[in-house]
């Protein structure tokens, strides 16, 4: 009686540990290269800068960060941005596969003045490998605010957008 107990025990946790590890996710225990962030983006999700382009490419410090390569219709982002202005200030691993991405405010330096933040903090997560989710206080794969991948092509000193 006592082999049996002992036998059910440790079938038992032999099937709860496979059970565990089969519905463990693999992709977020690799770590996510921090290099996929280099690339043209376009933001989705946000009224005001749907359609505005960052370009995210690493500086001679090694830190990446994101500069404004196309803008969209909005008056406002019109009014208080400009073409290469610094967009994304900062991205730092938190984890695997999650990342903080640190974005300049519309309006910061007028938002500097009165001694406001001029930037907001998103967590952030590859949805797939051209899509990011930014959410800032929920889960980022399930975040309506995306960054998407755009291929931009060039013909000389002419930048062509698709």
């Amino acid at each position: 009686m006592r082999i049996i107990k002992s036998l059910s025990t440790r079938l038992l946790f032999l099937v709860i540990i496979t059970t565990l590890l089969q519905s463990c996710d693999s992709n977020k225990l690799k770590p996510t290269p921090i290099d996929n962030f280099i690339g043209t983006w376009e933001l989705k999700g946000r009224s005001m800068f749907n359609g505005l382009k960052i370009k995210i490419e690493e500086n001679q410090n090694g830190e990446l960060i994101g500069k404004v390569v196309q803008l969209n219709d909005n008056k406002y982002v019109n009014m208080f941005i400009e073409i290469n202005d610094s967009w994304i200030t900062r991205v730092k691993r938190s984890s695997n596969f999650e990342f903080k991405i640190t974005e300049k405010k519309i309006g910061s330096d007028l938002f500097s003045l009165y001694g406001l933040s001029t930037s907001s903090e998103f967590k952030v997560e590859f949805i797939d490998e051209n899509t990011i989710g930014l959410s800032s206080d929920g889960d980022p794969i399930k975040s309506s605010i995306t960054y998407s991948r755009i291929n931009l092509k060039t013909h000389g000193n002419i930048l062509f957008i698709p």
